[in-house]
């Protein structure tokens, strides 16, 4: 019989009914389980609560109620064990000015892991130069540079806020294989919060969707594929009962449209059609309803 404890264990991160004040803004009941060895990635229209949920999670912002358990450790009152191997890259960036090579020499005596060899060899990797002020880099360079001190202090949980916002093309790429290199490792864990979303088509196991300071749900991501679809119904072909059970409905010139969960009652109505349900369309339609799946 597996024990709660060994459950614990297999988690890289729990969060229990935590409650968040953040000015007018308010975090309500908040439940999150990362598995070791996965993808969370974490999606919702700007101001749902990600950023606010995030600050939570590594004690940035107090909570009200609640906790967090990193590997079956609470964080609060554990803060320095637990941040040492938790690992947080933000939209706005840690590290702006400076040159790498003096920033590594500060930072890397706060570690006992700091590993200076990953570090030589992914400044290398992606042709960052460490004697060339951060002023002077690229957003996308700032990036790279930010994960990498994440990475070189062998943190076992990854949190990332939007890290491939502002991106190019090539190197959001880069930054995403190289996110799909670290997860090789099945002790590694990241929880991804990004608005690109066809990022998180590449690599999550998982989502979850906030709004409005909510989870409205959080599954795997074959199973969120599997569930949903886009319902396409001729005005003709409508009816209360699809109207009920279509999340998101819209209507256009051709009749309806949204998502729905269970196509089999409507499989052979003339006038209904249906296609598989993106990531995108998933947020799209199911955001803004404050329910649980």
């Amino acid at each position: 019989m597996i024990s709660m404890e060994d459950n614990i264990m297999k988690n890289a991160l729990e969060v229990k009914n935590l409650c968040v004040k953040n000015g007018d803004f308010e975090l309500k009941s908040i439940n999150l389980t990362i598995p070791k060895g996965s993808v969370m990635g974490l999606i919702g229209r700007n101001g749902v609560g990600k950023t606010t949920l995030i600050k939570s999670i590594v004690n940035q912002l107090q909570h009200s109620s609640g906790e967090v358990l990193f590997d079956g450790l609470r964080m609060y009152g554990n803060d320095v064990k637990v941040k040492s191997k938790i690992g947080v890259v933000f939209d706005d960036l840690i590290y702006r000015v400076g040159k790498p090579k003096k920033i590594v020499k500060i930072i890397a005596p706060f570690y006992d892991e700091f590993d200076m060899n990953k570090y030589n060899l992914l400044m290398d990797k992606f042709e960052l130069n460490p004697n060339k002020d951060l002023k002077k880099y690229s957003k996308g360079m700032k990036t790279k540079f930010n994960v990498i001190m994440v990475l070189c202090h062998n943190a076992d949980l990854i949190i990332l806020d939007e890290p491939t916002a502002g991106l190019d093309p090539i190197s959001r790429v880069e930054i995403i294989d190289f996110f799909l290199e670290i997860m090789q490792d099945e002790n590694k864990s990241i929880l991804f919060s990004t608005h690109i979303l066809s990022d998180l088509e590449k690599i999550a196991d998982y989502i979850t969707l906030m709004d409005k300071g909510k989870i409205i749900f959080s599954m795997d991501k074959e199973t969120l594929i599997e569930k949903y679809s886009i319902i396409q119904v001729d005005k003709s072909a409508i009816s209360d009962e699809l109207k009920r059970n279509i999340k998101g409905l819209k209507e256009n010139v051709f009749g309806y449209q949204g998502l729905i969960e269970d196509r089999e009652p409507y499989k052979n109505i003339a006038g209904v059609r249906f296609a598989p349900a993106s990531i995108e369309e998933v947020m799209i339609f199911r955001g803004g309803i404050n329910e649980n799946v």
